[in-house]
């Protein structure tokens, strides 16, 4: 396959090019498809995130202390998130009526159909990456990516012994 980089084309030797180049280059089209999703829906990662995790806990009360304390923001950040989420009509603050200090958060209707379509997207982009593949390579695949996931958190978690 030739690969085009700033203007240049190189072929890649796909039999002996490095495992870790194979994951960047599906990083990179991971993100390049994310960003341009993102930008269609007019939306950060940050959003995204912040609206994932209020369908986590769609079930139950979330203040904006919860949320910066889930996403690791600060206050200010966790504010300016929520109002331009606010302003986007995809979710709303609201005083909670049992102690008039906090201020809960929830997904609007069109939080929810946000969260939606973007399943059917994810779902839809799982079947075409692994088209032409039989059941038993998809499970294989799931299997070896746990196993370099693992191994990679193995050496991760070693690595920071060692300089500890």
């Amino acid at each position: 396959m030739d690969c085009k980089k700033e203007g240049r084309e190189f072929f890649r030797d796909r039999e002996h090019e490095p495992l870790s180049f194979k994951f960047k280059l599906i990083h990179e089209s991971f993100a390049a498809m994310l960003n341009r999703t993102l930008r269609e829906e007019d939306m950060t990662f940050s959003q995204l995130i912040l609206i994932y995790f209020l369908w986590e806990h769609r079930d139950g009360k979330v203040t904006q202390k919860d949320i910066s304390d889930a996403l690791h923001i600060k206050h200010p950040t966790t504010i300016g998130l929520l109002k331009r989420l606010e302003d986007k009509d995809m979710l709303k603050v609201v005083v909670d009526p049992d102690n008039r200090k906090y201020r809960n958060i929830a997904l609007t209707e069109k939080g929810i159909a946000f969260i939606e379509n973007d399943k059917r997207r994810k779902r839809h982009t799982d079947e075409y990456m692994v088209e032409g593949m039989t059941e038993q390579e998809i499970a294989s695949l799931r299997k070896l990516l746990d196993q370099v996931y693992d191994n990679m958190k193995k050496h991760e978690a070693n690595a920071e012994e060692s300089t500890n």
